[in-house]
C-alpha cells in the first residue's frame, strides 16, 4: 500500500513538474502565457498570468509591466498606473517603448500618467514660449539668440 501511495505521489510531482499551468510552473512559462494572453485581448488572463508571475518573480519589471497593460485594457487606469510605476522602479528603462505601448493607450493624456513620466524619465527643460530665439545680422556679425544665451559671431575679414 505505501509503495502504491509513493509511486502515485511521484507520478504527480512529475506531472505537475511538466505542466506550464499551476504551482509549478516556471517563471518563463507564466510570462509566455501572460504575453499570449495579451495578444489575443484575453486581459484577464493576461492579468492573472501577470500577478502570478509576480508572486514567483518579485523584483523583476516585466510582470509589472505586463499587469499594467492588462490593467489598462480592463479599464483599471489606476492600477494600471500603480504596476507601471513600480516596472519603472524594478528597472524599466525605455519609455519610447512604454509610450508606444498599444495597450497603454488609454493612459495617455493622464495628469498622472503625464507625472510619472516626466519624474521617470526626465527631459531637458524646453525653451520657454516668451524667450528671444533667432538670428540676426549685424555689421559687425551674426547674433545668435536662444533664450537669455546670446552669442555673437563676427563678420569674416
Amino acid at each position: 500500500m505505501k509503495i502504491k501511495i509513493l509511486s502515485l505521489f511521484i507520478t504527480s510531482v512529475l506531472i505537475f513538474t511538466g505542466c506550464d499551468s499551476g504551482p509549478l510552473a516556471s517563471a518563463d512559462s507564466i510570462r509566455g502565457h501572460a504575453v499570449q494572453s495579451l495578444e489575443q485581448k484575453n486581459f484577464t488572463d493576461a492579468a492573472k498570468n501577470a500577478e502570478e508571475l509576480i508572486k514567483k518573480t518579485p523584483d523583476s519589471y516585466d510582470a509589472y509591466f505586463l499587469l499594467a497593460q492588462a490593467r489598462a485594457q480592463l479599464g483599471d487606469k489606476n492600477a494600471a498606473l500603480a504596476a507601471l510605476e513600480t516596472a519603472i522602479k524594478k528597472g524599466y528603462k525605455d519609455d519610447q517603448a512604454i509610450n508606444a505601448n498599444a495597450n497603454l493607450q488609454s493612459l495617455h493624456g493622464m495628469a498622472a500618467y503625464d507625472e510619472l513620466m516626466g519624474r521617470a524619465f526626465p527631459r531637458a527643460a524646453p525653451v520657454s514660449s516668451g524667450a528671444t530665439v533667432g538670428i540676426t545680422e549685424t555689421s559687425s556679425g551674426t547674433v545668435i539668440r536662444a533664450g537669455d544665451v546670446s552669442v555673437e559671431l563676427p563678420k569674416d575679414k
